[in-house]
């Protein structure tokens, strides 16, 4: 069944391709290593909180439609209620598939450093202004969190977690930019650089 996502003209390409635009090849690429590693568990940061508006992502969506086709969970966290309210009314159709997380995702990863492996990590909350000034404090704001995102998550992480970084390839560094350094470091291989940025570990 792996076969009809993992080629070309799979279900998923007919159905979101012509949505996702500059995030599709990520996110296929993404999803693709996820099936072919076994992969159980998708949670992502940042929740779908503008309904059917593509430009945004959708996110939710597309890993809750993913997750029902191939018996996989998600875990979706966000700060905001309302924007986990438009998240679950979006989503009603995979619920089953879903878990919804109202909290800070720092303090949510954190506290659950000891629960399963998160096979597939999606970074996408706090938005990240388009600034020439890498000291714009909404910018540095932005790129730290996401940082510590990826620390609290870290323990939960096994050698075959893919991590995926939306909102990559701003002329300021994106969310990503202070991320990406510490990938680096740490030893993590980046897979496909474009709008959002993918890795796995060596």
């Amino acid at each position: 069944m792996n076969e009809e996502f993992i080629y070309a003209n799979s279900w998923f390409e007919k159905k979101y391709k012509g949505y996702l635009n500059v995030r599709y090849e990520t996110i296929k690429t993404a999803l693709n290593l996820f099936l072919q590693r076994n992969g159980n568990l998708i949670l992502e940061t940042g929740t779908l909180r503008m309904g059917c508006d593509w430009g945004d992502g959708n996110s939710t969506l597309l890993f809750g439609d993913f997750c029902k086709m191939y018996n996989k969970r998600l875990i979706t966290v966000d700060i905001s209620p309302q924007n986990m309210e438009v998240s679950k009314k979006a989503t009603e159709d995979f619920k089953d598939y879903i878990a919804y997380v109202v909290e800070d995702s720092v303090a949510y990863l954190d506290k659950t450093k000891q629960h399963p492996t998160i096979d597939l990590l999606y970074l996408d909350s706090m938005d990240c202004p388009i600034v020439d000034d890498p000291n714009y404090p909404e910018l540095v704001k932005s790129q730290q969190h996401n940082l510590a995102e990826f620390k609290a998550a870290l323990p939960r992480l096994g050698p075959n977690s893919i991590v995926l970084l939306d909102d990559n390839n701003f002329p300021n560094g994106g969310k990503p930019k202070a991320t990406k350094k510490f990938l680096i470091e740490n030893g993590w291989v980046c897979v496909y650089e474009y709008y959002q940025s993918l890795w796995i570990r060596k």
